[in-house]
């Protein structure tokens, strides 16, 4: 018998199987190179959102320490019409002051330096075109609580001057309903924030003016003895005063009881700063590095710090709100006139360096009548961590009555700004803007 024949065998042949390969290959490749865009795409907006997120994060930030311009303190200390302050007649309430309470000294809800901070070690991108120049404001206020305690006498203890608070004070009930093993610490961080520097105190009596005062160089500065809760304050640079001293404008005894009350008062710190210049702290958490490990000389950071009474940043408070900050700016609306007849003018940013007549109002208001200020309107801008396009957005100029205001798109990180050749040089910038009123200088005016 004849067997069967086999059925016939398909297959593919070499040339078929190079054309699939290849066509597989260049699918393959189509499909990396998608994903590979996506992915930096989705870097890119991951660092664009973030740097946004940032900057609302700081505005609010920031908004909330203006709102408590001159709360529970004053609009400004140097003020010799103001009669909210217990001072000898014809003096400032800073008379009898030592020097060295330069904080004090100069306390104001708003202090603003147009030239911005002078300790940078490195240039704010020395090839950004137009230069930028970041302001630097300081606050002045009760930052840490909404208390005013009620004061039972002031005596002597050792090298301070001890102020003791009434026990029936409604503040103190609040701070003691804590409990015994953290009240003496809650009260403490209400007036010294920081446990090594000296702090501002407010002490106001039944008169209604004020007396400004440095806690006393100890640790802790506030707290309690039993049921006993004090304050220590500086009886070497800042004597209390008694109506026997002020002739009558204010003034306490050594028993108040019920006549008198304190409060903590703190200035705070805006600025930018670079980041050879922030705390140890921050350097280990790596906010110096970039992804690579290597310094990024042009990264710079806005900073909130708290301000001592003698008016030196303590850098153990430093808090970084936004990091790759480039600018920050400030404008005002001031009131030149009277009470009985209120004079406004506004200025726009920019000002200080466009109008002389304008910077000249801005400067004298923001240095020595800063009660004058009503509304203080802020600029923040922020970048992406690393450069994300080849081509630069310039910086738009708008008119703005006798100025112009820079609103900036693009940051410049590696030079020659102005060529094209395909290198990512440009970092995408954010930029916020808002307007505080500062309802507790309405009622202060020109000296």
């Amino acid at each position: 018998m004849k067997r069967a024949r086999r059925g016939h065998r398909a297959g593919f042949t070499l040339i078929e199987l190079t054309v699939a390969l290849v066509a597989g290959l260049i699918v393959a490749l189509g499909i990396v190179g998608l994903s590979r865009e996506a992915t930096r795409t989705f870097h890119e907006e991951a660092r664009s959102s973030a740097a946004e997120a940032s900057l609302r994060t700081a505005v609010d930030r920031l908004r909330a320490d203006l709102r408590r311009a001159a709360y529970m303190s004053t609009a400004n200390i140097q003020a010799l019409n103001d009669t909210h302050l217990s001072r000898p007649p014809g003096q400032s309430a800073t008379q009898g002051y030592a020097p060295a309470m330069a904080g004090i000294i100069r306390l104001a809800g708003i202090h603003l330096n147009p030239a911005g901070a002078t300790n940078y070690t490195q240039t704010l991108s020395s090839i950004q075109s137009p230069a930028l120049t970041p302001e630097q404001i300081e606050i002045g206020g009760n930052m840490t609580c909404a208390e005013q305690f009620e004061v039972e006498t002031v005596t002597a203890n050792g090298p301070c001057t001890r102020i003791t608070l009434s026990a029936n004070s409604p503040a103190l009930y609040r701070v003691m309903s804590i409990g015994a093993a953290q009240q003496a610490t809650e009260l403490n961080n209400l007036f010294q924030p920081d446990g090594a520097s000296q702090f501002i105190v407010r002490l106001v009596d039944d008169t209604g003016r004020a007396q400004f005062l440095a806690t006393c160089n100890e640790v802790p500065t506030a707290g309690f003895t039993g049921t006993i809760a004090w304050i220590d304050v500086d009886p070497t640079n800042t004597p209390v005063r008694t109506s026997q001293v002020t002739k009558t404008m204010g003034g306490v005894s050594s028993m108040p009881g019920g006549r008198a009350w304190v409060n903590p008062v703190q200035i705070v710190r805006w600025e930018l700063i670079d980041v050879a210049d922030e705390p140890a702290q921050y350097a280990t958490l790596g906010r110096q590095a970039l992804v690579a490990g290597v310094a990024d000389p042009q990264k710079y950071d806005l900073v909130r710090t708290y301000v001592n009474a003698q008016g030196n940043r303590i850098d153990a408070t430093m808090e970084v709100i936004a990091e790759y900050a480039v600018d920050l700016n400030f404008a005002f609306s001031i009131d030149k006139g009277t009470q009985s007849a209120p004079v406004m003018a506004t200025y726009p940013f920019d000002d200080l360096n466009d109008n002389a007549a304008a910077a000249a109002d801005v400067s004298t208001v923001a240095t020595t009548h800063p009660q004058q200020i009503r509304t203080v309107r802020a600029r923040l801008v922020t970048r992406a961590a690393q450069a994300d396009r080849t081509l630069n957005i310039p910086v738009t100029n708008y008119p703005v009555g006798s100025v112009t205001q820079a609103f900036m798109y693009r940051y410049c990180l590696t030079a020659p700004c102005a060529t094209n050749d395909g290198t990512l040089r440009w970092a995408r910038t954010r930029t916020i803007t808002t307007e505080v009123s500062v309802p507790n200088q309405a009622g202060a005016y020109a000296q």
